[in-house]
């Protein structure tokens, strides 16, 4: 059976007083790929420009399924907008396509943990379990290779990210881990939720930033979406406070949430690719549903993974 939220889209063709179905706009069919269709005829273009597409050449005979998961479609969408922006020229148009490609598979696999009966819960209440599931973490071995793959895209965009961060006095790995979860690493959208940047956010936070003349640049946008929790100026970068804020940022619903042994779902948003998270996620805003396995890299395992490999010091 195929998930949902895998945005698999089956379609058939449309029969008319029996002579066919007039052709169809290429936005038409553009709607009716799966989305590894798509992206694989971006990648053949890209190809024909002399741009190479390692990660996507690498995909070899895997099942539509498993080729159409967000974890599979997000490296290779961000792989691709990268090197086509910097071939320039005609290549600009491919990035464009792939970024509005993974703007549309980010907003399918993104949701927030909202509950709007719980508050968040005090720092000291929960500052001791964040330093004991995180110091318990292990990244789990059959994610190692994404996680790699998300440890490397925040490093090549980190000069980005300390543009941003050294003004607020907020880490660079703090944002960019923000910056995958919201947004997949797509600069041409909000770090709010990643929303397009053509437009002010629609999604919650909704309407931000207030004062802004779209189309604007993503660091002033990001810049409005850490000022909004009010992250900047901060002192205490400790784990417990990252951790803390990591959470706060997409909500702390899950701490409402049990699986069927009645053992709590800790949130994907920072335990998600580790032996800390197994199933359970909002799949949409404030919609749960317990059997639903993120498909996202977790904080917490990117985090985990910057500091073994010494680019960012033990917190």
């Amino acid at each position: 059976m195929i998930n949902r939220r895998q945005l698999i889209v089956c379609t058939t063709s449309a029969l008319v007083g029996g002579l066919g179905s007039p052709q169809q706009s290429l936005a038409q069919e553009r709607a009716q790929q799966r989305p590894s269709q798509s992206l694989a005829a971006l990648e053949a273009r890209a190809r024909q420009l002399g741009i190479s597409t390692p990660i996507g050449d690498a995909m070899g005979k895997r099942s539509a399924l498993e080729q159409d998961a967000y974890s599979e479609l997000l490296p290779r969408l961000v792989d691709l907008i990268r090197r086509s922006d910097e071939a320039g020229g005609s290549a600009s148009d491919i990035a464009e396509a792939a970024a509005e490609l993974l703007g549309r598979i980010q907003r399918a696999e993104r949701s927030r943990a909202l509950d709007l009966l719980r508050k968040a819960p005090a720092y000291e209440t929960v500052r001791e379990e964040y330093r004991q599931l995180f110091d318990q973490c292990q990244i789990l071995d059959r994610y190692k290779s994404k996680v790699d793959q998300h440890v490397d895209t925040l490093k090549a965009y980190k000069s980005r990210y300390e543009n941003v961060g050294t003004k607020l006095s907020i880490p660079w790995y703090f944002i960019g881990v923000i910056h995958a979860l919201e947004a997949g690493f797509n600069f041409r959208t909000h770090l709010h939720n990643g929303d397009s940047l053509k437009a002010r956010t629609v999604q919650v936070p909704k309407g931000r930033p207030l004062v802004w003349n779209p189309p604007t640049d993503w660091e002033s946008s990001a810049e409005d979406a850490l000022r909004l929790e009010k992250f900047q100026d901060q002192t205490d970068w400790s784990l417990e406070r990252t951790l803390y804020r990591w959470e706060l940022y997409n909500g702390f619903g899950y701490r409402s949430k049990k699986d069927a042994s009645g053992k709590p779902v800790y949130t994907p948003y920072l335990w998600s690719f580790s032996n800390q998270y197994s199933k359970g996620k909002y799949v949409r805003d404030g919609a749960w549903d317990a059997n639903y396995v993120s498909q996202q890299c977790g904080a917490c395992a990117m985090l985990k993974r910057l500091i073994e490999r010494d680019e960012v010091k033990p917190l």
